[in-house]
């Protein structure tokens, strides 16, 4: 595995948020996150079964896909994801609330 990849205790978090943005078209911006982090986003398609309530545990081709995801291009996507509400005119979420 990568030195610079997503580890897992955040991991539903960033496959729901990744597979929200390749639902959302693939929003990726820069060459580096249309050049190396969509084929990333690409593979979290295999966890997209889990994001649901209820859902079984991730199999180990979503987990695999999850922990190839550089944090640049976590962050980025993660990012992405963050600015969509006011892109959007609608209020930021607070999931603390």
């Amino acid at each position: 595995m990568a030195p610079n990849t997503v580890v897992a205790p955040r991991a539903s978090f960033l496959a729901a948020a990744c597979v929200v943005l390749l639902v959302l078209g693939g929003l990726a911006p820069a060459a580096e996150a249309q050049g190396e982090c969509v084929p990333q986003l690409n593979r979290l398609l295999a966890c997209r079964a889990y994001l649901v309530p209820g859902a079984a545990d991730p199999s180990p081709e979503c987990c695999s896909a999850l922990g190839s995801i550089t944090r640049d291009c976590a962050c980025s996507t993660m990012g992405i994801i963050n600015s969509l509400p006011t892109r959007c005119n609608m209020g930021q979420l607070n999931c603390a609330a």
